[in-house]
């Protein structure tokens, strides 16, 4: 009798117990994902091209925006959504510049817009 009453709670909480990393959870907290391989899913929002590799800004439904380097070549474009999986890291020498909390991309790959943009 119990198992039925918690149930349809089970249930709702079910779809959120897979979720990952945000690029709003590691902004809220970026000292908890230094040094760990994260997923996120943003839509490009600035591209820089560097001599050894590219520079995005990747932002997420609601504006929140991360840094991401890439050393491998990138077949996507400004305004594409993109998955990229990487390193989060505190610190990155970019040209003469050091940048704080970047994400070191390990895989760039395109992939459409989210079909409830604007949910949580």
């Amino acid at each position: 009798m119990r198992l039925r009453a918690l149930l349809p709670a089970a249930l709702l909480l079910l779809p959120l117990a897979g979720c990952g990393a945000t690029i709003a959870s590691i902004n809220a907290r970026p000292d908890k994902y230094y040094q760990h391989k994260v997923k996120i899913v943003g839509r490009i929002e600035r591209m820089q091209f560097l001599p050894h590799g590219t520079l995005l800004e990747v932002a997420d439904g609601q504006g929140r925006r991360l840094l991401v380097r890439s050393v491998d070549p990138i077949e996507a474009e400004t305004g594409d959504w993109v998955r990229i999986e990487g390193v989060f890291v505190p610190e990155v020498n970019v040209e003469d510049a050091t940048l704080y909390d970047v994400l070191a991309a390990e895989r760039i790959v395109r992939r459409r817009a989210p079909r409830f943009l604007n949910l949580m």
